[in-house]
C-alpha cells in the first residue's frame, strides 16, 4: 500500500515536471503569437515578481475575466509570491494588463464559489487538492 502511494506520488511529480518543462513553454509562446486565440479565452499569462527578489515569473494559468476583476486558481505554490498582495502583469488575449493579485486564504465559502465558476466541471478536485483562488483588480482601467 505504501509503495503504490510512493509510486502514484512519483508519478504526479513527473507530470508536474514535464508540464513546466514542455507544456509550459510551449502554452506561453502559442499565447505571445497571433495564434493566441487558440488558447486565451481560458489561459493568460502572469508574471510577478518572486518574493523578496526582483527576479520575474510568468507562467500560464487558466483565467475569468469579470468587468475589472480577472479570477485564476494557482495549483501549485507559486500564489505564494502574492500572500499580501502584489503587483501583477497579465497578458490576455493578446493584451497587456496590470493588476493587483491577492490569493483568497481565509474565505472558504468565496473560494468554492469562485472555483465553481472559474472550473464549473472540475472545482471539487481545486477544493480537494488545496489549489488558491487567487483575485486580480485589474488596475490599468481596462475592463
Amino acid at each position: 500500500m505504501k509503495r503504490r502511494l510512493l509510486i502514484g506520488l512519483a508519478v504526479l511529480v513527473g507530470i508536474a515536471i514535464i508540464v513546466m518543462i514542455v507544456a509550459n513553454p510551449i502554452v506561453s509562446a502559442i499565447l505571445r503569437s497571433e495564434r493566441h486565440t487558440l488558447l486565451s479565452n481560458k489561459v493568460m499569462l502572469i508574471t510577478m515578481k518572486k518574493r523578496g527578489t526582483s527576479e520575474l515569473k510568468t507562467f500560464p494559468v487558466d483565467y475569468l475575466r469579470e468587468a475589472g476583476t480577472v479570477y485564476a486558481g494557482a495549483d501549485s505554490g507559486w500564489w505564494k509570491h502574492l500572500e499580501g498582495g502584489a503587483q501583477v502583469r497579465m497578458l490576455i488575449q493578446g493584451n497587456e494588463r496590470v493588476g493587483w493579485a491577492m490569493p483568497i486564504l481565509d474565505d472558504p465559502g468565496r473560494t468554492t464559489a469562485g472555483f465553481k465558476k472559474l472550473r464549473p466541471w472540475t472545482y471539487k478536485r481545486a477544493l480537494w487538492t488545496d489549489s488558491v483562488f487567487i483575485e486580480i483588480r485589474v488596475q490599468d482601467g481596462a475592463n
